[in-house]
């Protein structure tokens, strides 16, 4: 009989073996106490193994987790202080007596009640949620926790401008959702507008942030309007209140716009031009909104993955966009973002009774599991993908973040400036073969 949760080892690749493998030749060659204890568990009991098998994995995914904070768990736990374990190690290794806190924002305890299947798993509750839960809709915190304001420079500010519109050529209307805590436009997204603008008549850059003196002019020329402010709804947010403004300028009149896109900060891109993607996607004329890819892993109920979508006439005209953001909070935690918006948006849609389509289609949707976004190399090659996760260069994926990386600067060379590959600083010091400096806080950037 297999085990409810055999299905979180499916996604072990050989790629990812590999790197499993090596986290634990890490992990031993600093700890080697602590791993010989761990494997002699392993060998007494199946779930301590694959506990053991997965720890690298689990480690990745929760000390990049938003939901983790390095720091307010080093100052509940100072029995960690001089400790050669990170706090994200710690967490995963110790089941806590006031409830596996991972941070104010997210309690194991709380998720396992939420969700009671995954306690027989034994997976770690934080790691459950990043790996797989979040995907499914797994509750991860109450739905009144408010997001935190993030640590905006004290000369950031809001701005709302007008650069001026471009006549109705491709009837095209784009709102691109940034975020960017230190207040500046990165040269990537620059790239990326460019790109959109080839393909769009207006676009409007929306930022869950504000901004510094003089950053939104970078966008003259390139962007129709900018809006800047912190609104705590995540790309959703920024895509309701780029719409808001779309609409007021006219942009999204029936003259103007055939295709409404929603694009977003977390690729780099156009690897190769939006136009050919597009080409292929106007001779597929039966679907009233599509994305770039389809996610199935959600048993029974594929999404559209919310990094790139786009809306046709029919969809636009319902109203059907505006009763799905009429329905939902302003505001959201990360997990709601996932859950109550991307999730939720292709149900929607199709409760309505639209039919939606992606770029990169699955070949058996309802019999596999299917996320080509983990796939990065197979997504550019042989699906033409114009677009690549900002994570998989950082190594969150099944496949080398170089090899990714070589071939994105082979495809867009303009690229080559702007790509950073491996994870962050303060991610890649707390990996098990690292040491853990005092000050590195385990939050994701």
């Amino acid at each position: 009989m297999q085990h409810p949760h055999d299905h979180l080892f499916s996604f072990f690749t050989p790629g990812a073996v590999l790197r499993a493998g090596a986290g634990l030749v890490g992990l031993a060659a600093r700890h080697p106490v602590l791993f010989a204890r761990l494997a002699r568990a392993g060998i007494r009991n199946r779930q301590e193994l694959a506990r053991l098998l997965r720890l690298p994995v689990d480690l990745q995914s929760v000390a990049s987790s938003p939901l983790f904070d390095g720091e307010w768990y080093l100052r509940n736990h100072p029995e960690l202080a001089g400790s050669k374990l990170s706090p994200a190690l710690h967490y995963l290794l110790h089941d806590e007596p006031d409830g596996r806190w991972a941070s104010p924002r997210f309690s194991g305890d709380t998720y396992l009640e939420l969700n009671p299947e995954v306690r027989a798993s034994g997976v770690n509750p934080l790691a459950h949620y990043e790996q797989y839960g979040r995907f499914i809709g797994c509750p991860a915190v109450p739905a009144d926790v408010p997001p935190e304001v993030p640590p905006f420079p004290a000369a950031a500010r809001d701005e709302e401008q007008f650069f001026g519109e471009i006549p109705p050529k491709t009837r095209r209307t784009a709102i691109y959702a940034s975020f960017s805590v230190d207040g500046r436009i990165e040269e990537k997204d620059l790239i990326y507008l460019r790109g959109l603008r080839e393909v769009c008549d207006n676009v409007v850059y929306a930022a869950n942030s504000p901004v510094l003196p003089g950053e939104a002019e970078k966008l003259r020329g390139i962007a129709s309007a900018t809006i800047c402010r912190f609104h705590g709804g995540y790309d959703f947010g920024s895509w309701r209140l780029g719409m808001r403004l779309a609409r007021e300028r006219g942009w999204l009149a029936p003259e103007a716009c055939r295709e409404l896109v929603f694009a977003n900060s977390s690729c780099y891109g156009p690897v190769r031009p939006f136009a050919e993607m597009f080409g292929a996607m106007d001779r597929r004329r039966r679907a009233d909104f599509w994305g770039l890819t389809f996610n199935t892993q959600r048993s029974g109920a594929p999404h559209l993955q919310s990094f790139f979508l786009v809306f046709r006439r029919p969809v636009i005209d319902s109203g059907a966009l505006d009763d799905f953001f009429a329905e939902r909070p302003q505001r959201a935690t990360r997990a709601e973002a996932v859950e109550r918006f991307e999730i939720q948006l292709t149900e929607h849609l199709i409760s309505r009774g639209f039919v939606p389509d992606a770029f990169v289609r699955p070949l058996l949707p309802r019999l596999h599991e299917f996320n080509p976004t983990t796939r990065p190399l197979s997504l550019l090659r042989r699906h033409r993908s114009p677009l690549v996760k900002v994570k998989a260069l950082r190594g969150e994926s099944s496949q080398p973040p170089e090899r990714i990386a070589e071939l994105v600067r082979r495809l867009n060379p303009a690229l080559a400036p702007v790509l950073r590959v491996g994870p962050p600083p303060e991610t890649r010091a707390l990996l098990p073969d690292e040491p853990f400096p005092a000050n590195a806080s385990g939050k994701k950037d």
